[in-house]
């Protein structure tokens, strides 16, 4: 779509109601401002006014982005988020849904996507060899010249390449530092912004583009990690080939060698990406995953185990119990939330074995019978699960919890489950609100899971 057309029909008022509405008012994430975004109903309309008029003069400045630390492992320093105030994530939600109608083919692929084309490619027999090449760093190096060449040919609008300046080089900074007298940054791509991936993604798109219409060879990259196949005796140039284009880009791959996150060899030995573990003509689940999989349901009984010994009473009890057998079966079957399938088995879904999730049922058993000898919580299965996943998103699922299909009276019952009766007392509007917050919160604990699959 033509760049300018988007823009103005992205920027129109209407549009920016829908995206506050759809996606941003009953979300908690709240920014270095402190405003609650649904806090923007009472002045909504000015709101609207600043930005369209702010925008039309070149002159919209993003608030200081809030820092939040995720943390990786005592090894590794932690990962950046960069959260934005209410009124910013309404602007950055358009210019991303601007950036995905000008570059349609930037739309960052599902994991099980990339797995699933890995499959065809390694049952075709056309390939001998595999190279891995992963990037230091990868969204904190992205170099701004990269995405503004990227962008140049395609936009031309003012107005819209001022903004993604402005969205790019706004400082992340501790909320209590504050956004005064912060350096802009002149390098990198704040991560956790609506507009993050598809930055991202277009700065990348020459260099994966080249690589992916060279015969002979497969190649894929998804976000730090790019593995390629190739023939017999040509793993290694075509990766060192790679390594170079990238350090041209001022990227940071990892260069090859012994302890290195890069790595060439035959495909008849074991290697892993995305977290599954290829191995002997089997796509299975890579052995961290599993164990961080594993430890996160110990953790769900070990928090009911001290509820219990805190409880001041039988409701107490009851809603410990409540929320823990809620918590487990989410934590095993994932969920289907703004249209999606989230969660540990739906990420896994392209596995060609189901021996591993026979494994972690037995474990969970055992978890189960440990914590909760008289029955009282009866975990649901992996392999129920992965099958019932099979069947597709468009399918009836009964087995795993659609959250965008409940009505009010449904959600107000998952909401007793941590207010107790006090959430009949809700208004339905709160009920949307606050069920909005809790399953968002979910969802981002099912995702922890998944998190560092390289």
């Amino acid at each position: 779509m033509n760049a300018a057309l988007s823009f103005k029909r992205r920027f129109s008022r209407k549009s920016l109601q829908e995206i506050y509405t759809d996606k941003i008012k009953l979300s908690g994430a709240i920014g270095l401002d402190r405003v609650r975004p649904a806090n923007l109903d009472k002045n909504l309309s000015a709101e609207l006014d600043h930005i369209i008029q702010k925008i039309g003069q070149c002159a919209y400045r993003f608030t200081a982005y809030k820092e939040k630390l995720i943390l990786k492992g005592a090894s590794s320093l932690p990962r950046q988020i960069s959260i934005p105030t209410a009124r910013d994530r309404i602007v950055l939600r358009a210019l991303c849904n601007c950036l995905a109608d000008v570059f349609p083919t930037a739309k960052l692929t599902l994991p099980q996507i990339v797995i699933d084309d890995l499959k065809g490619a390694l049952d075709s027999g056309a390939f001998a060899e595999y190279a891995k090449i992963d990037l230091k760093t990868f969204y904190p190096s992205i170099p701004h010249e990269l995405i503004t060449k990227a962008t140049k040919a395609k936009i031309r609008k003012t107005e819209f390449r001022r903004l993604i300046t402005d969205a790019l080089t706004t400082p992340t900074v501790p909320e209590s530092r504050g956004g005064r007298d912060v350096d802009r940054p002149s390098v990198g791509v704040p991560q956790g912004l609506a507009i993050s991936n598809v930055l991202a993604e277009i700065a990348m798109q020459g260099i994966d583009t080249t690589f992916q219409s060279r015969p002979g060879i497969w190649y894929k990259r998804y976000v730090d990690d790019i593995l390629i196949l190739t023939q017999e005796g040509e793993a290694q140039s075509t990766a060192n080939e790679l390594i170079v284009a990238l350090k041209a880009l001022k990227l940071k791959p990892h260069d090859f060698g012994p302890d290195s996150k890069s790595k060439v060899d035959d495909l008849t030995e074991p290697f892993s990406f995305l977290g599954y573990q290829i191995e002997g003509g089997e796509i299975l689940v890579r052995r961290e995953s599993i164990l961080r999989f594993e430890g996160s349901i110990a953790k769900i009984f070990t928090a009911y185990r001290h509820k219990l010994q805190s409880a001041r009473g039988r409701a107490d009890k009851e809603r410990a119990l409540a929320y823990c057998q809620w918590k487990l079966n989410l934590r095993i079957t994932g969920c289907i939330f703004e249209g999606k399938r989230l969660g540990w088995a739906a990420y896994f879904s392209q596995i060609t074995s189901t021996s591993q999730l026979r494994a972690i049922n037995h474990t969970i058993s055992k978890l189960t019978h440990r914590f909760c000898p008289r029955g009282e919580v009866r975990p649901k299965s992996l392999i129920k699960t992965f099958y019932e996943l099979k069947r597709g998103l468009s399918a009836n699922h009964r087995y795993i919890p659609n959250f965008d299909d409940l009505h009010v009276a449904q959600k107000r019952q998952v909401l007793e489950i941590w207010l107790g009766a006090d959430a009949r007392l809700l208004s339905d509007a709160e009920v949307e609100r606050r069920f909005a917050i809790k399953i968002s919160k979910a969802v981002r604990e099912l995702e922890e899971d998944i998190a560092q699959t390289s």
